[in-house]
């Protein structure tokens, strides 16, 4: 196909909204977070006119979006994990309330568990274990630079438990907290691994040393594999729980059998990125490729189980409509190898839809409009 993408126009006839125009090509759309058992993402859009602001509730195979009307007076946080999504809202000074996204019952915010009485100077990261147990990490930061202190919380019998607190945890990503894949009833945060079973300690014996400006997030692997993406883009891998680091020299593109950059310069001529959602023991990427800048693509990639690396599919960065290009906002992996490309809003004849393209494990689609309903 020459040329940017097309979007068909019979996806255009379909448009339809009972509560009209919600967002536009310039709509900021905010991903609240993502139930990685669904697959279902929540975003936030802000009020357009007198209604407003919403949730977008979009399903995991990118095929429906429905919209509800946000009527929390503040919240913030978002999980990723196996479970509904989880988030915070205040509740009075220095305190918070959970809340959980009530999926399936026409949405809203519910509260779970007793309120917490935490300091103001916090981030909240919930997420769950893979037994399903829902939990709620407390970042706050410490004198010295580059860690933070995280105590972490985990419901039990309808009440927060205290599990625990590290006080020099590192490497802390996007998403900031997610299931364990070292442990069923565990979550991490960085260095940071906490469990039900035992107590909370450092799971990696040390990150790349690298100068502060360079610093980025550490990803667990399978078995005692991890994996960590530099500020700048560059990937490193260990096999041994963090005791030696090789830098990764491959690219989708290199002409040898190692697929090295050559010529190419990171960061001007091609960067990676690291999908948002939960990477389930398994590295996957986005590779901008701009060698040719009038053309941008992006890559889909994934570490596979013998350390070789994997070109899922490939595509064009923006998408076209009848009347504007749209450039990729959110790179998302809602569930196993299903990723979701989201391209914005687009308003057409009073009526929203979001333009997203789905990779299902096997292909990726073409780009589509899935109106908000």
């Amino acid at each position: 196909m020459a040329g940017r993408i097309a979007i068909a126009l019979l996806f255009l006839a379909r448009i339809a909204s009972a509560a009209g125009p919600i967002c536009g090509s310039n709509t900021p759309l905010t991903l609240i977070g993502i139930d990685t058992t669904s697959g279902t993402i929540l975003l936030n859009a802000p009020a357009l006119g007198p209604a407003g602001p919403w949730v977008i509730e979009l399903s995991g195979d990118g095929s429906r979006a429905r919209l509800h009307e946000d009527r929390a007076k503040g919240r913030f946080g978002g999980s990723v994990g196996p479970g509904p999504v989880i988030a915070a809202s205040p509740c009075g000074k220095s305190c918070v309330q959970p809340v959980r996204w009530a999926a399936g019952t026409g949405g809203g915010w519910e509260p779970i568990g007793d309120p917490l009485l935490l300091p103001t100077a916090i981030n909240v990261m919930p997420t769950y274990d893979r037994t399903g147990a829902p939990w709620f990490l407390i970042e706050s930061p410490t004198a010295q630079a580059g860690t933070v202190k995280v105590q972490a919380f985990r419901l039990e019998n309808r009440e927060w438990k205290d599990r625990g607190t590290l006080n020099n945890v590192t490497s802390v990503g996007q998403p900031p907290a997610l299931p364990a894949p070292q442990r069923k009833d565990g979550v991490l945060a960085g260095t940071g691994l906490f469990s039900a079973s035992s107590r909370p300690e450092i799971w990696v014996s040390g990150v790349p040393s690298l100068p502060a400006a360079r610093r980025g997030q550490l990803i667990a692997l399978t078995g005692t594999s991890a994996a960590y993406l530099s500020g700048d883009g560059v990937v490193y891998l260990s096999d041994d729980s963090g005791k030696k680091w090789r830098r990764s020299i491959w690219t989708p593109w290199g002409g040898s059998s190692e697929g090295t950059a050559g010529i190419w310069r990171q960061g001007s001529d091609w960067w990676v990125d690291l999908p948002y959602g939960d990477q389930e023991g398994t590295l996957r990427l986005a590779w901008f490729d701009r060698r040719v800048p009038s053309e941008e693509k992006i890559l889909l990639t994934r570490l596979g189980g013998n350390g070789n690396w994997i070109r899922l599919a490939e595509t064009r960065s923006e998408v076209s409509t009848r009347n504007e290009s749209l450039g990729l906002t959110q790179i998302l992996v809602p569930k196993g190898d299903t990723w979701v490309l989201l391209t914005g809003c687009v308003t057409t004849k009073g009526a929203s839809s979001l333009v997203v393209r789905t990779f299902d494990g096997k292909a990726l689609s073409e780009a589509k409009m899935v109106r908000l309903e």
